[in-house]
Order: C-alpha cells, then structure tokens, then sequence
C-alpha cells in the first residue's frame, strides 16, 4: 500500500512538474502564431497596368499555393548562439482570398495582409519571452531549401523552372511585440528577363520568328541567407537590411535555355512593327515571355559571353539565324552582371541588313537594394 501511495505521489509531482514548464515558455490563452502574406507590400504599389515588370499578384497570393516556412526561438534575443527550432520547411498554404467582387478574381488587395488566409499544422504556440526570427521562401520547396550547421539556409535554384523565387523575413519581440499576425512581406530574388522582337520599318507580315534560345548562361544557382535574424527588419529606401548571396554555377552545363522552334502545333511568330512614338511599350513587340534567371556576370572566365540566338524568316524565304552578344548591353552599373530584383527588357530589332538589341532595366520592386552584399561567381 505505501508502494502504491510513493508511485502516485511521484507521478502526480511529475505531471505538476510537466504543466509548470508548459505554461513558463507557452502563451496562457494559447495563442497560436499565425502569419499573413503580401506582394512586397512595403515597396511599391501594386499597379495592374505596368508592363515593364512581371506584376502578377497570383504568383504569390491564390488558392492552393504554398510556400517554404523556418523559424527559431531565441531565449535571448541578444543571443543568436542559443536557440530552438520551430519551423522546419513547414508547408504554409494559401487557403482563402478575400475578393471584394466575387467575380473578379484580381478585385483582391495584394498589399492588404488580411486579404488572404494561410495555415499550417500542426499549430505552433507563441512563447511569452524571447525573440522570435521567420523565413519563408516561395513556392514551396521540399528538397532544394535546407539548413546547415552554421544555420544558413541555402535555396538551390534552377533557371528551367522558371519560378518567380520569393524570400520574406520578419522579426518578432515577446510579449512587446504582441501576438497577432506576422506580416511576411515577399521580395523577389531573381533577375526577371524578356526578350522583345520588333522590324525597323513598317513592311506588313513579312518577318516571321522561327527559333529562339539563350546560350552561355548559368542554369543554376544557390542563395545563402543567415536565417537568424537578431534585429528587427528595416524596409527603408535602401531595402532590407539582411545579406542575401547569390553564388552562381557553371555556365551553360545544362546547354541551351529556353530552346524554341517553330513547329505545326507552335507556328512561327510575326513580328511587329512597333509605335515609333511609344519605343518602350511591349505591346508593340512579339514578346517571348518572362525568364526567372540567376544573378550572375553575363561573361565567363573563358571568354563566354551571354548570347540570344533566334532565327528569322523574311517573306518567306529560309530563315536566318542571328547570335546577338547581350553582354555587351550597357546595364546601370556598367557591368555585365544581372543583379537581383531587378528586371531586365531586351529589345531586339531586326531588318534585312541584321539586327541590333538594347536594354531597359528597372528595380523589380521600387527599392534601391544595396548591392554589395550579393556575391557572385560565374
């Protein structure tokens, strides 16, 4: 009978021990950390009539899309050596957005952090002390995001997928910072870039695009970010204030990028003759869609350069395959290097004596990001 009477006695001990270290590091209502998303909310306005960069708010923010989560607890704040993981590629999902017509499916506010519900599970409970540091990564990766010793994350990313490559961080003080929902506000991370056909002078339907490809470019790449954040972001004029490094393959391992050929099924393309008056404007050109690239030096050690290659029929006869040296293009720096957030419009004119490109670059999204903490090896 005392046996019995020491066992319950321990095990009752035991239970009270458990619950007073639950309710030490849990929060007493059971408040679990939920988060909001938005299209770089804090750096531009979403304008659905801008042409000169991808501005597809659904890339991010629709039914059924998933991005990558990470997340730690830091006892400390001040303390970055100490720490417990609570998100490990999480899958965070897009599960309601809120239109204010119903039948519009773009009436949403992609800058409001409420317009969308995302979850996760199992459900995750904020501590009442300590700091808290967010990663999360679009779209949602199962192998190519993951963390080594130094608790780096490195993002493999391949320039075939042609995914619009997203990174948010936030920064959350406990209980001063409160409880409600974390705002995670995506930054693209890639070069966006577009090649544009247009004929020198009006003479109808008579040139016709046969082939396009890209060549001397690197496929592949690996972002590294320090996902410990000990600081709380600053979205100032001069962008987020956390190092990302974009470390680049080889050149052209993979071969040709984005190889077209006109063929029954995909026909050739006519090539427009744009407005004189309106230079700049992609509706006056054949477009051959947006390319999510890895930031890197257009020119290899060896002597490579990035080159567009396409063919071109005039009036019928056989097509003439043209290579156009797109390192060469006068980028904003003056270098040849493809910086991150940023896009790039290629526009390419041909004629019957040959054919001549010039860029137009902008920031993706209206920040000027400093660009000394991007390294990059080609």
């Amino acid at each position: 009978m005392k046996l019995r009477l020491s066992i319950c006695i321990v095990l009752a001990l035991a239970l009270l021990c458990g619950c007073g270290e639950r309710r030490a590091t849990v929060d007493d209502a059971g408040q679990p950390i939920l988060f909001g998303t938005a299209a770089a909310v804090q750096t531009k306005t979403f304008d659905p009539t801008d042409k000169s960069r991808p501005n597809d708010p659904s890339t991010l923010i629709k039914v059924g899309n998933e991005v990558s989560l990470f997340g730690v607890w830091l006892p400390d704040p001040d303390d970055d050596t100490a720490f417990e993981t609570i998100f490990y590629n999480r899958r965070l999902r897009c599960d309601n957005v809120y239109y204010s017509d119903p039948l519009d499916p773009l009436s949403f506010d992609p800058e409001d952090q409420n317009s969308s519900l995302w979850n996760y599970d199992p459900l995750e409970y904020w501590k009442n002390t300590g700091g808290y540091c967010f990663t999360a990564v679009s779209p949602y990766t199962s192998g190519d995001a993951t963390i080594n010793s130094a608790y780096e994350l490195k993002i493999s990313y391949r320039v075939g997928s042609n995914s619009d490559l997203m990174v948010a961080r936030a920064y959350r003080l406990e209980p001063t910072g409160g409880k409600d929902r974390v705002k995670m506000d995506f930054k693209h991370v890639t070069s966006a870039v577009r090649f544009l056909f247009g004929t020198s002078s009006d003479e109808g339907d008579k040139y016709q695009l046969t082939g396009f490809h890209l060549e001397n470019l690197s496929p592949r790449g690996t972002l590294t970010i320090d996902s410990r954040l000990t600081a709380p972001i600053d979205f100032s004029s001069t962008g987020p204030d956390y190092p990302l490094d974009w470390t680049a393959g080889a050149i052209g391992v993979l071969g040709d990028l984005f190889t077209w050929t006109a063929s029954e099924s995909d026909p050739s393309k006519t090539v427009t003759y744009p407005d004189p008056l309106a230079p700049n404007d992609p509706d006056g050109y054949t477009q051959m869609g947006w390319y999510y690239m890895v930031p890197h030096t257009l020119s290899s050690a060896d002597g490579a350069k990035a080159s567009v290659v396409f063919s071109v029929s005039y009036d019928g006869q056989p097509a003439v395959t043209t290579v156009l040296d797109i390192s060469d293009c006068e980028l904003p720096a003056g270098a040849d290097t493809w910086q991150p957030n940023h896009v790039y419009n290629y526009f390419v004119t041909v004629s019957q004596s040959g054919a001549k490109v010039r860029v137009e670059t902008t920031d993706w999204d209206e920040v000027d990001i400093t660009t000394d903490p991007f390294m990059f090896e080609g």
